[in-house]
C-alpha cells in the first residue's frame, strides 16, 4: 500500500544520489492544480511517476510530463530549477524500489530493457485526451484507456517496465495511475528526498 511511504526516511539528496539506482522509481506528490486534480481523481498520495537513470554517476529521470511529452532530465532539476522557474518542485519527492531489480541474476537485462524502450520513446507526445478520459471515468463512469503513442506518466513508467516483465495492475477499465506502481507489493519505499 502507499502506506508505506508516510513514515519512510528523508534524505538529503548529497546523500541520496550515491544510492540510487537505474531502475529505480520516483514518485511525486506534487502541491500544482493538475497534481492534486490527479491525486484526488486516483485516491492517491501521489500525481506523478518516473523511472531514474544512472549516467556517469549523475541521476537522471526519465518521464512523461504536460507541457513536454516523454523526455530524461537531471533529478537536480526537480531540487532547484523545476520547470525553468529557478524554484524547487513544490511537493514531496519520494524513491522506491521494484523487488525484481533488486539483486536478481536477470537485473542488468532488465534494468536494460527498461532504459532502452524509455529512450525509445523520447520525445512521444504527452497524452492528454487520456488525463480526459480518466477524468470522465472518474466523474461520470465513462471511458477506458485507449492504448495509442502518447504517454502519461504512468503509462509510461508501465511501458518501460513491460519490457522487463515486470506489470503493474490497473484499475478495471485499463486505466494505471502512479498510485498502481507505488501500492505495488513488490515496490519497496525507500526515502523521502530532500
Amino acid at each position: 500500500m502507499a502506506d508505506k511511504f508516510k513514515d519512510v526516511g528523508q534524505m538529503a539528496y548529497g546523500e541520496a544520489a550515491g544510492q540510487l539506482r537505474t531502475g529505480d522509481i520516483l514518485l511525486g506528490s506534487g502541491n500544482y492544480v493538475v497534481s492534486e486534480l490527479i491525486k484526488r481523481f486516483s485516491d492517491s498520495m501521489f500525481s506523478h511517476v518516473a523511472v531514474i537513470v544512472r549516467w556517469r554517476e549523475r541521476p537522471l529521470i526519465m518521464e512523461s510530463v504536460e507541457d513536454d511529452g516523454v523526455r530524461l532530465v537531471p533529478l537536480t532539476h526537480y531540487l532547484d530549477n523545476y520547470e525553468n522557474r529557478r524554484a524547487p518542485y513544490n511537493g514531496k519527492l519520494y524513491i522506491a524500489r521494484h523487488r525484481g531489480l533488486a539483486g536478481s541474476e536477470s537485473e542488468d537485462a532488465r534494468v536494460g530493457a527498461i532504459v532502452d524502450r524509455g529512450l525509445d520513446l523520447l520525445n512521444r507526445k504527452y497524452d492528454n485526451e487520456e488525463i480526459a478520459r480518466i477524468v470522465s471515468r472518474i466523474g461520470l463512469g465513462l471511458g477506458r484507456h485507449e492504448d495509442n503513442d502518447a504517454y502519461i506518466c504512468s503509462e509510461f513508467v508501465e511501458e518501460c517496465f513491460a519490457r522487463a516483465d515486470i506489470y503493474f495492475q490497473k484499475d478495471e477499465r485499463g486505466f494505471i495511475y502512479p498510485r498502481h506502481v507505488a501500492e505495488d507489493a513488490r515496490v519497496d519505499a525507500l526515502f523521502r528526498l530532500l
